[in-house]
Parts: C-alpha cells; structure tokens; sequence
C-alpha cells in the first residue's frame, strides 16, 4: 500500500497551506512536545506509530518520532512557529484511513501535550455505511482481502457476510437469512455494511478463480468487525464418504495443538477444516497435523468429549505451515450429579425401550442405524418422520424437524447421552461422529417431549446415544 507515503504529502501540504505565527526572532523561544497516540477502536495506546512533525515554514522539513509502548512520544526542542502533527501506523492502512491531523503553535518555552487517535467504531461505521437507515443493522465488517502465496488479486475480490435473523409477525415466527456484500478497492480493502452487532455472521470471499471457506465471525459490540481474508485455490474431488459426494485439497499445511484450560494436551480431539472433509485426531501429545489443505480462510472445528466444541479461523497458505493452538473448555454441567458405570453399551436400553413404547416419538436402534449405513449424521436421520435435511454452508447437511406453518422448519434441541449441547444450527456432524450413533430419539412436536427433554426452544428435542457398535455377526 502507498498510504504512508501519500500520508506524508499531505502533512507537507497541510503545512504549506497554513499561514505561519508571526514570532519575535530576538525571544526564538523553544518548548517540548510531548503526546500520546491512542486507537479508539481497540481502547487502548496505539504503540509503535510513527508520529511526524512538519513545519509550515518549511514543509519539506519534517521531525519524527516513535510512540512507545504506552503510545507516548516527544519532541525536544521545538522551535517557535505553526506546525501540523498526523501519525502513521499498519492499522490505518489496513482500515484506508488518514489519520487526523492536528495544527500547534508554539510561541513560547512553556510545555505543549498533544493527542492523536484514530476515529472511534460509530465515526468510521458513519464514515463507510452512511447514516442508520430503518431496519437495517448498524454494523460494519471490514477488512483486506489477499491472495495465497503472495499472489496479487487479478481481479477485485467479493465479500459475502450471512447472518440468522428471527422475527415475529402476523404469521408466526419467521427465520430469514439476510446477506450483505462487498467489493474490494485497488488495495484489496472491502466494507460490507449491514451487519448486527453482537450477532455472528457467516463470510466468504471470492474472485473469479480463487475463494476462501464459509468463515464464522462475532460482530463486537460496538458494530464494527475487523478480519483479513485470504482466498486460494482448491481442486474438488469425488469422494463416497462425504453429505456433499466431495473434498476440497490443496498445497497447505496445518499443525495444532489441542489443550485443555489448565495447558495440558487433550488427546483424541477430532480437527475439521469445515467444508472440505479434512480432518484429523489429536496424539497423546495433543497435536494433529493435516496436510493437503486447500488455500484461503476456513473455519476450524475442534471437539473432544467433556468439552465444549470450539471453532476458529485459520488462514492456509501453501507457502508456509499454518499453526493453530487450540484451548478447550469443559463442559459445564447441565444435569445433576449421576453415578456412571463403565458398559460396553451406552445407551440406558430399559429407559430408551420404556419411552419407545409409550409411542410418542420416533425410535431408532443399533439394527436400523446400521442398516442405514450412514456416512454423516443427517444420514441416521433422512426420511425420519418429522425431520427435515437441507443443505448446510460447510458442505454438510442440517437436521431440523418439520414445524407447523406459523412456525417453520427449525433446528432442534440436541441432547447427547442425556446432555443438552447447544447446537443453533441443525448441524449435528459438529457434536458426533455418525459411526458412534447407536440410538436416536426424535420428538418432533413439543407436547411430546418427555420432561428430562424439555426445553424452550419451541422447536421439539432430538435425543443421540452413542457408543461402540456391536461386531456383526459372523456368517
């Protein structure tokens, strides 16, 4: 980028535009500036920016100093006269924003303190989407968008950001999934507009050649989400063990490390690279390595049991060996405390028969998931009734149970061996494997749930015991 340069232009100009103090040249007094630079929309000193002072009497003669740590800077002896302050740092290029400029005078020895700051989240949202307009979110994702390798955009990148919206009307409620775009400039910066703050959103970038993954952000707050994206190449294979009948591979690489909140290693975590049927599982010292990755920005899915499942951003390039460390946090519990004893089966079979026979759900066991021979979770689940399987945004099918027609379609409450695990989506490849599936209860209308399956979410409860499958019987 060039901002730094055309940042100095125009200090100079700035300076050679403004009309100097007349000051006594017998006093020639000189006085200390000293000042901070602080980033408005992180809240804190911005340290490492190169601060520049230029004098209007002399445009092309410029002092420069470097904020420390604490964003503070100085500069000593300063000649009486009018002088125009800006700063440089990676963070306004990366946003393509001047920094403000800041006109002193100095006509005496006395001390002078100056602030700069970059403009605050609601002044650069205001700035790149316009005044709030009725019934649009007040939110601002923006970033830079590269390519993999080093490789310039051949041509301006597209951004996608997809988010869940619920509202309530005449005809019930309704879920709708409103997307906002964006298109990138000559420097590969974007601003897409519309986006709720507090709300995650789903992204995607994309050339004509090049894309990256479906990529899971969380809208701060104060509305403004700031994230680079990287897009590359991927060659799409055939293959019979994915929803989608497909795998995304390529020239990157990965290594993580799966720990738990006290630092030590987790072993048997299952890493998804979401959307491309990569996956792998942690050693006894909690590390994965996968290789042939395709490029771009993904979303990486980490889950053990005990823990609640964890998704992050990575970038994947082929020029270099991504990193990933990944901290799981424990479950909490959400059931009181129970005595378990070690069984070969995990399924409570008297419990799931008992319910069975009171015939107010839909039941499957160990025989018919088997016999379904499924490659996925929605597998175990089509042609279910009640239940409904569409197309989800990592390449993996959703599970949701059929509503009403005020209603909809709606993802369930998921319970898994008798724990409520939050799951906002219908996406059940993310909680289980489908081979450890070896009983599933389905009670698609609320007034059937039993009182151990109860929730609020209006949407009836999906019940998946799992466990080691039986052998099958020898011939």
């Amino acid at each position: 980028m060039s901002h730094g340069r055309s940042r100095l232009g125009l200090l100079a100009f700035a300076a050679g535009a403004l009309v100097p103090a007349t000051v006594s040249a017998q006093s020639s007094p000189v006085a200390r500036v000293t000042g901070e630079v602080f980033d408005s929309l992180a809240m804190r000193p911005l340290a490492g920016a190169t601060v520049q002072l230029v004098t209007t009497g002399q445009p092309a003669r410029i002092r420069v100093a470097t904020a420390d740590s604490r964003g503070v800077f100085r500069f000593d002896s300063v000649a009486a006269g009018v002088y125009v302050a800006g700063f440089l740092h990676p963070l306004l290029d990366s946003l393509g924003l001047e920094g403000p400029l800041a006109r002193l005078e100095i006509t005496t020895a006395d001390p002078l303190a100056l602030t700069l700051a970059t403009p605050s989240a609601p002044t650069l949202i205001a700035a790149r989407c316009g005044p709030p307009q009725p019934g649009r979110p007040q939110g601002l994702f923006t970033g830079t968008v590269r390519a993999a390798r080093g490789i310039p955009l051949a041509s301006p990148a597209r951004v996608r950001a997809q988010y869940t919206q619920t509202t309530v009307s005449e005809r019930g409620l309704e879920r709708r999934t409103p997307a906002q775009f964006g298109t990138t400039d000559a420097d590969g910066l974007f601003s897409v507009c519309g986006v709720p703050p507090g709300r995650t959103i789903s992204v995607r970038a994309f050339t004509a050649t090049d894309s990256s993954g479906f990529v899971e952000l969380t809208v701060p707050p104060d509305g403004l989400m700031r994230r680079n994206l990287l897009v590359g190449s991927a060659t799409r294979a055939r293959t019979d063990t994915t929803a989608r009948g497909q795998s995304l591979s390529g020239p990157a690489r990965l290594r993580g490390l799966v720990r738990n909140a006290a630092g030590k290693p987790v072993v048997g975590a299952r890493v998804v690279v979401l959307g491309t049927a990569r996956e792998g599982t942690t050693g006894s010292a909690g590390q994965v390595a996968l290789a042939a990755l395709p490029e771009g920005s993904y979303t990486l899915e980490t889950r053990a049991l005990g823990y609640q499942p964890l998704r992050s951003v990575v970038d994947l390039d082929g020029s270099r060996e991504a990193d990933a460390e990944l901290t799981l946090s424990a479950l909490p519990a959400a059931v009181d405390t129970m005595r378990v004893r070690a069984d070969r089966m995990a399924v409570p079979l008297a419990d799931f028969e008992r319910r069975r026979k009171l015939g107010f759900g839909h039941f499957l066991d160990e025989k018919q998931i088997t016999a379904r021979a499924p490659n996925n979770v929605a597998d175990v689940f089509r042609s279910t009734p009640g239940v409904v399987t569409m197309p989800g945004q990592f390449g993996r099918d959703r599970v949701l149970l059929r509503g009403t027609g005020m209603t909809g379609d709606c993802p369930p409450a998921v319970f898994l061996n008798g724990l409520l695990i939050p799951n906002e989506d219908g996406d059940l490849d993310a909680i289980v494997n489908a081979r450890d599936v070896r009983a599933v209860e389905v009670y698609a209308r609320t007034a059937s749930v039993p009182l151990q399956f109860q929730t609020r979410n209006g949407c009836g409860s999906v019940d998946i015991w799992t466990g080691a499958r039986s052998a099958p019987a020898q011939p």
